[in-house]
């Protein structure tokens, strides 16, 4: 089979396996094939909504913790042990060129660990689920993640030569890790947690922040892999002597590596492969629906409807429901212009709900002031029972006494004070005047 032929290549891999790297090489393998496997299969009964984003997320924290560290582990001791044992003479007498030698002693510390990663994706993608996970396999994630994990190698092993000390070895895997996740390395590989999906197609306002946002680019994650390829390339080269097209490689990089960073979603949190589209429908308000929940679509409207009735057009323009919006009522572009409700796929949606959210009825204060008891009551056509007289009707009662223009202001006015955490308006008494021409 493979490992009897008599290639050069098959032949380093065979000494790896046989002399001192093998023990080391067989733990890093395991190590990273254990990891990032057990993290994505322990999330796959945890995804609810998030599907391949949140097994993605996991994998992908295991890649840059774990896998890093082990594979950091075994280049750098390899470079170290290199030039410890001055095994430099190999490269200068040898036959072959030395970009070719330095690939060929790189093999164990690159090979192992992408070995590793591949098997634990080949299980993540292969694993019989108890039903399928939402959305499509992360393979561009997953490609960078590979990529990184041989740029990581490559350097290490170049470290691991360069300072051929036991200890830089030792904490060259801490440095790495820590690199790995810190937000510098953010605009090459990407946020280390909070995945989410990304959106194509209508606009909505302050859909970003509320759980609508918009995709990289295509290009964007193969170009990652692409730099991260010349970070390993240039290492390779160094490690060779080449000091001409090394510098040139580098240079490149500390080029396009700034530019990358003022990239706009150069930090995008998604993947091109997985995304949804989002489609609004309707004018004052428009409800816009990712594509996994068209099916309630109509139920959101009717209550988004008759909510805007109730508001006398002083409301939101927008309703949102994706898979990572969340209950919230304040965010958009502030009160007068146009601003969007977040609806949580995981609550019920209700004319109580949305109007409770509005309102503010559970977060301003306890217990909630008359007036936010008083329009709760007349979003959700309530009526009061007690606190009126004859001589002082209560503030549900002036409410709804008050002129349709009259009540669009004073609930303009709420939703303003509301939005900067202030007390609410008083209800103003109603024009005698007006209410007898009503």
């Amino acid at each position: 089979m493979f490992l009897r032929r008599r290639t050069p290549f098959v032949i380093v891999l065979r000494a790896n396996l046989r002399r001192q790297a093998g023990p080391l090489a067989a733990l890093v393998m395991a190590g990273v094939l254990v990891a990032v496997a057990w993290d994505g299969l322990y999330s796959r009964g945890r995804w609810r909504d998030a599907g391949w984003v949140y097994i993605g997320e996991m994998c992908g924290l295991a890649a840059r913790t774990v896998g890093v560290g082990f594979a950091v582990l075994l280049a750098g001791w390899q470079g170290g042990s290199e030039a410890r044992d001055d095994a430099g003479w190999i490269a200068t007498t040898s036959a072959r060129g030395g970009v070719t030698h330095q690939l060929m002693g790189l093999a164990s510390g690159v090979v192992w660990p992408l070995a590793g990663y591949g098997l634990a994706m080949t299980v993540m993608v292969a694993s019989p689920y108890p039903q399928d996970p939402v959305g499509r396999a992360p393979l561009d994630m997953m490609a960078v993640d590979a990529v990184m994990l041989t740029a990581f190698s490559c350097v290490a092993c170049l470290v691991g030569r360069t300072v051929p000390l036991r200890g830089v070895s030792v904490v060259l895997p801490a440095a790495a890790v820590t690199l790995s996740v810190s937000p510098w390395c953010e605009p090459l590989l990407g946020p280390v947690t909070d995945l989410r999906f990304t959106y194509r197609g209508d606009a909505v306002p302050g859909g970003a922040e509320l759980g609508a946002p918009p995709g990289p680019a295509l290009w964007l994650p193969w170009c990652k892999a692409a730099l991260l390829a010349a970070v390993a390339a240039s290492a390779v080269l160094l490690c060779a002597h080449r000091w001409k097209t090394s510098g040139a490689l580098i240079a490149l990089l500390s080029a396009a590596l700034p530019l990358l960073a003022l990239t706009p979603q150069a930090d995008a949190s998604g993947s091109v492969l997985n995304t949804r589209e989002l489609r609004c429908r309707g004018h004052d308000p428009a409800v816009c629906v990712s594509s996994a929940y068209e099916a309630r679509r109509p139920q959101l409207e009717h209550v988004a409807v008759r909510l805007s009735r109730r508001l006398e057009g002083a409301g939101p323009t927008h309703y949102l429901l994706t898979e990572d919006s969340r209950h919230t009522c304040r965010d958009g572009d502030g009160v007068g212009s146009a601003w969007t409700v977040g609806i949580s796929a995981r609550e019920e949606i209700s004319l109580q709900n949305l109007a409770g959210c509005l309102t503010a009825s559970l977060a301003v204060q306890e217990p909630a002031p008359a007036e936010t008891r008083a329009l709760y009551r007349w979003l959700t056509q309530e009526t009061s029972s007690h606190g009126a007289t004859a001589h002082a009707p209560s503030p549900a009662d002036r409410l709804a006494r008050l002129t349709a223009p009259e009540r669009a202001q004073w609930i303009g006015r709420y939703l303003a004070a509301v939005e900067r955490g202030n007390r609410p308006p008083r209800i103003p008494d109603p024009d005698p005047d007006g209410e007898q021409a009503r």
